[in-house]
């Protein structure tokens, strides 16, 4: 590249040159600034599922346009479904998503592994029962281990989808230091378990080897069919299910994270009795009518089941046996008071009743999803800020004492930038954090950028020098 001094450039423009810290004020996000883009489909991993089948899973990601934060925070988000239906892209997600990428947020929607085990006792008579379809008969276990294994699964894969997540930040832009968690219903038991369950000691004896699961009648046969490929063999041998950290994405990266939002989930026993490390933050939503998921301490679905289904059995609508005994947010906040900082816990618990068969909307529903939104981000607002002074940038190497002295030109549709120390390294980026590839070249304290092929907008680029000092440079096009 032949360099060219400062002053024969035809066409010179300076560009304002943020110091590596500034460009990053981002906080609180707590405002719906941006607009948002998504990433739909991507691979995360693979696991064996209930009948010995391998499961490809994915993640969506939900991104803002318009800034050009480094180091976001993330949030994993984690579907309902009674672990036989939901799926990353449901109305709950919906609701959710879209409101936190526009604050800020990188959002990841994730699939985890469905279906267990169905009960060899038959389920409700679909003909009389019109309440309950042939998928919705699947939710009859063949024992309670079923549900706390698919719990224990869920779990497993919540966190390989953070370690993968954790291992792409920089092409997500995103602070791997500020990861949290929000998941409905049973995404809220999944994530619970994701953000609690963390030393091997609290590992369900559910979760190693058991005897055989028994076979499903003739008439719930089919529910294999939700969960696994045509013709794929069921195996019903119930080996040990392995660590608490599961097998995906063991990429050096940790599961841990400062905050997790549950709706309407719960935990089978106290996971607030050890931890490894500071406790996350625990915001928990909840309805005390909820007939799904009791607030306090009940049967999964029980209430469901025995108050609102046929109490009497006059319609065929067969009561749900073998479900564990679950503790939803009320008992969870009366725990979490005992062994949390109250200032990490924030009640969103809604007190209307008992549980309600009649209510309207259903007590197991998110009331008002951009409140729910408003209140966790601002609730995070500032452990997110205080990692983001304390941990992100050192985890992206820019320093505040980076090289500042340069001057950036345009010239012949690239810019030059003009640097008073050698450059090794430079990449770029879009508003949205999407890196973009320029062919950048760099010939000891000059550096080119070709621009010529560019939409109209803003970039940033980070200049990476021979010192191992790093700049951020914001430019138009």
């Amino acid at each position: 590249m032949l360099r060219k001094p400062f002053a024969h450039f035809s066409v010179a423009l300076f560009l304002s040159v943020f110091q590596s810290i500034g460009i990053f004020a981002q906080l609180p996000y707590t405002e719906e600034l941006y607009t948002t883009r998504s990433e739909l489909d991507i691979n995360y991993g693979s696991a064996t599922n209930y009948a010995g089948n391998e499961v490809q899973l994915f993640v969506d990601l939900y991104k803002p346009v318009g800034d050009a934060n480094l180091h976001r925070p993330l949030i994993v988000l984690v579907h309902g479904g009674a672990w036989i239906g939901g799926n990353r892209n449901d109305n709950d997600i919906q609701n959710l998503a879209p409101h936190f990428a526009s604050r800020g947020f990188v959002v990841a929607s994730i699939s985890y592994r469905l279906g267990f085990h169905p009960s060899p006792a038959g389920g409700s008579n679909t003909i009389t029962c019109t309440a309950v379809t042939n998928e919705a008969n699947c939710v009859y276990p063949a024992d309670s281990n079923e549900v706390v294994r698919a719990i224990y699964r869920g779990m497993q894969d919540v966190k390989g989808a953070i370690r993968f997540m954790k291992g792409r930040a920089e092409l997500d832009s995103v602070c791997r230091e500020n990861v949290y968690l929000a998941g409905v219903s049973a995404g809220g038991f999944n994530s619970l378990a994701a953000a609690f369950l963390d030393v091997p000691s609290e590992k369900p004896a559910s979760a190693y080897a058991l005897s055989n699961a028994p076979g499903p009648s003739a008439t719930l046969n089919y529910c294999h069919a939700f969960f696994n490929s045509t013709g794929a063999p069921i195996n019903r041998s119930r080996p040990d299910l392995g660590s608490i950290d599961g097998t995906i994405a063991l990429n050096g990266q940790d599961a841990k994270v400062k905050g997790v939002a549950n709706f309407f989930g719960a935990t089978l026993g106290n996971l607030f009795l050890s931890s490894d490390g500071a406790a996350p933050l625990l915001y928990l939503f909840h309805q005390t009518s909820d007939v799904v998921v009791n607030c306090s301490t009940a049967p999964i679905l029980s209430d469901m089941s025995y108050n609102c289904l046929d109490p009497f059995g006059f319609l065929g609508c067969s009561h749900i046996w073998n479900m564990p005994r679950s503790s939803g947010s009320c008992t969870l906040n009366a725990w979490a008071a005992s062994s949390l900082n109250a200032n990490d816990v924030f009640n969103a618990i809604v007190d209307n009743g008992s549980p309600n068969c009649l209510q309207d909307p259903a007590g197991h529903s998110i009331l008002a999803p951009s409140i729910r939104v408003d209140e966790i981000s601002t609730f995070f607002a500032q452990r997110i800020n205080d990692t983001e002074n304390t941990s992100c940038q050192s985890l992206l190497n820019i320093s505040p004492s980076a090289e500042k002295n340069l001057y950036i030109l345009y010239s012949e549709g690239s810019l030059q930038v003009i640097c008073a120390q050698n450059v090794i390294d430079c990449s770029s980026y879009d508003l949205s954090g999407r890196r973009i590839h320029l062919n950048e070249s760099w010939e000891n304290q000059t550096l080119s950028i070709p621009i010529n092929a560019l939409n109209k907008g803003s970039y940033f680029s980070i200049i990476t020098f021979s010192n191992g000092k790093k700049q951020l440079i914001r430019w138009n096009v």
